[in-house]
């Protein structure tokens, strides 16, 4: 697979410094720690979204492309790939030549065969009515009222 369109390589700091991904300490300062718990939404839907596909059931055994996935779930190959490389960039997959993807072990989480499987957690926390909830507390921190009853009228 060439690169998809629309998307472009971003070099990290352990690949221009020689070293293993992982090998580069994650940014512990308070106000990153607080930005990355601000985003947490966002990578709480990209794996709602992997969860809801199955994709970690469809990498169990190896890596596959974005776009052997994409056929395999019915989605559609570029935005996969996009949903795909968020989520290896938070370390649920693994991106690796030829654009393929593969498991981590929070990745591995995501199986349904797994003892511990968290994908029906994801799947359920994801559910738009689950997070217009979560999206009324404000509200219902001013009224105070539940917010399940605002966001459901």
């Amino acid at each position: 697979m060439t690169q998809p369109e629309g998307s472009f390589v971003v070099q990290g700091r352990a690949e221009r410094e020689g070293l293993p991904s992982h090998a580069i300490e994650p940014d512990d300062r308070p106000a990153a720690t607080l930005m990355r718990l601000v985003s947490g939404f966002q990578v709480s839907d990209a794996i709602y979204v992997a969860a809801t596909l199955g994709i970690a059931d469809h990498v169990r055994d190896g890596p596959r492309s974005s776009d052997e996935l994409a056929a395999a779930t019915g989605s559609h190959p570029r935005a996969l790939f996009r949903l795909l490389r968020a989520l290896a960039a938070v370390g649920v997959f693994r991106e690796g030549a030829d654009y393929r993807f593969a498991l981590t072990p929070l990745g591995d989480c995501l199986r349904s065969d797994v003892p511990e499987p968290v994908g029906p957690w994801a799947a359920f926390v994801g559910q738009p009515d689950y997070r217009r909830a979560w999206g009324a507390s404000g509200t219902a921190s001013r009224r105070g009222s539940a917010p399940f009853a605002i966001s459901t009228g």
